[in-house]
């Protein structure tokens, strides 16, 4: 899932950025998440990454130089993109900060489109991506579809056949999907990728998994699967495979 911050201080061009951010990310199938602040100072006590930022450079306390400057000690890949009326920052932040790109204010749907198409371009690069067909999924209490959702293969932490239903769900750590498929042939699909049987109706991405102990496998956010019995030693000897060639 993409992580977006959004971090300014003025709650009507907050506003109008988001409204114009979100129906860009629809457009473009991204799955995502965009987070808030009205600070520089909140945004960094709030510990979280992010792929990508939008950052005001005027603002109260810490300004979006000073900010940036510490979020590019921490985190070299983070992108930064600078919102501003104020030229004149533009050569501090790309010479201290390495910010992606600036935006003028007030922001116009042109402007942000064509940033946005830039570092998408530059984020897929770096994921490996998977199309999934006609999925349905719940929101905040609304069930919606998507008749394609483009997910990067890291974030899904497996996959379960509901047989009853003769669907497939996707469940990654924020978001739970359902898509119609055949077990059988997800497998086949999948297996290049990292991912592994655990039990029957059951397939793991190798990457998130923490251990495997007893008859389930522990995910590295905490949540179990069950692993059957006949499939404990060939699921161990594949994760050990995986783990050895991966460098984890």
């Amino acid at each position: 899932m993409l992580q977006i911050a959004v971090c300014e201080d003025e709650q009507a061009d907050r506003d109008n950025l988001i409204g114009i951010l979100k129906p860009l990310l629809d457009k473009y199938k991204e799955e995502y998440r965009i987070t808030n602040f009205i600070s520089g100072g909140e945004l960094l006590q709030s510990g979280d990454s992010f792929h990508l930022i939008f950052m005001d450079i005027m603002m109260e306390g810490r300004n979006g130089i000073e900010t940036g400057q510490e979020l590019y000690s921490q985190n070299h890949s983070t992108k930064i993109i600078y919102i501003t009326n104020f030229g004149q920052y533009c050569m501090d932040a790309m010479n201290t900060v390495h910010a992606f790109a600036f935006l003028e204010k007030p922001v116009s749907v042109e402007a942000l489109e064509e940033q946005l198409q830039a570092f998408l371009r530059q984020y897929r690069k770096e994921e490996v991506r998977l199309e999934f067909q006609n999925v349905s999924y719940e929101e905040n209490g609304v069930q919606s579809e998507k008749p394609t959702l483009l997910l990067p293969v890291d974030t899904i932490l497996y996959f379960e056949y509901i047989k009853a239903m003769k669907k497939v769900r996707i469940v990654t750590e924020n978001m739970v999907y359902e898509y119609t498929d055949v077990i059988s042939a997800l497998e086949e699909r999948m297996q290049p990728y990292g991912f592994e049987t655990s039990c029957r109706g059951i397939l793991v991405n190798l990457k998130n998994v923490a251990k495997a102990k007893g008859y389930e496998v522990v995910l590295k956010n905490g949540v179990s699967v069950a692993l059957s019995q006949k499939r404990v030693a060939q699921f161990k000897e594949r994760l050990n495979e995986y783990i050895h060639n991966s460098g984890e």
